[in-house]
């Protein structure tokens, strides 16, 4: 039985300005959540709050049957035992390192000869063999985009987050490499939750869709589903579709 990811919290920042994470997603093998919502509305919070890498101050993370987060009970597990793979926006690859070193870099816990064969894997699986001596600097958008997906799975995590993976490049870069991404992701056997503001990216993309605005989910459903029937008119325009008005589903949320 593939398991349930279940979150309700609030993190809170200075100011008074408070996120209030709401999740209860079934994450499917190969399946894909895209937390939608404007700039500034709190999707990378909650991502964050996700992976370890935020601690908020009420609320509880469970996934699965274990507890990743509990504030009544103290638990906050790390990050390094969530077992999750992260791929930030601006890709955060080392550049002092070339391809190779960036892909191996979590691995220090195998052999030398098992280090070599999973990085040897990771280059031939995301079209980087050529590339293994490059850094970063010297990749194209594209390429630093499969180095660091291939970072984060060369861990076999359990689960993949993404945040706005597409966000860092031109529009018209961004165009060609979402159907790259979405070869890439179509043949991942881990559910991944991705962030995204943009909404040909989360019709292309996902097959669950949660909708943040300020701060809160205000809709989840399948893809099709919200873009049908939004359940406001803010969330309608956000969508870009007129209430009532049913969209055209997907060929990936179709699936």
């Amino acid at each position: 039985m593939d398991p349930a990811l279940t979150a309700h919290f609030t993190k809170c920042f200075p100011g008074g300005a408070a996120i209030h994470g709401s999740l209860n997603q079934p994450l499917q093998r190969g399946s894909v959540t895209v937390l939608f919502g404007p700039s500034g509305c709190g999707k990378t919070t909650v991502l964050r709050c996700l992976a370890g890498l935020e601690k908020p101050e009420n609320g509880i993370i469970h996934y699965g049957n274990e507890t990743w987060f509990d504030a009544v009970q103290n638990i906050h597990i790390p990050p390094s035992r969530r077992g999750i793979g992260f791929v930030f926006q601006d890709y955060a690859l080392f550049p002092h390192l070339c391809v190779s070193g960036n892909i191996s870099y979590g691995l220090g816990h195998l052999s030398r000869s098992d280090r070599r064969a999973r990085v040897e894997e990771a280059l031939d699986r995301y079209g980087l063999s050529g590339l293994a001596r490059q850094r970063p600097g010297q990749l194209s958008g594209g390429q630093r985009q499969r180095t660091a997906l291939a970072r984060a799975l060369v861990l076999r995590p359990r689960l993949l987050l993404l945040d706005e993976p597409l966000s860092a490049l031109d529009t018209t870069l961004r165009e060609d490499l979402r159907e790259d991404l979405n070869q890439q992701l179509r043949h991942l056997d881990v559910p991944v939750i991705l962030v995204t503001h943009d909404r040909a990216e989360a019709r292309m993309l996902g097959h669950q869709m949660v909708v943040m605005d300020a701060g809160s989910v205000v809709q989840s459903g399948r893809v099709e589903d919200v873009f049908n029937r939004p359940a406001s008119d803010r969330i309608a325009r956000a969508l870009g579709v007129k209430p009532g008005t049913a969209a055209i589903p997907t060929q990936r949320a179709a699936e």
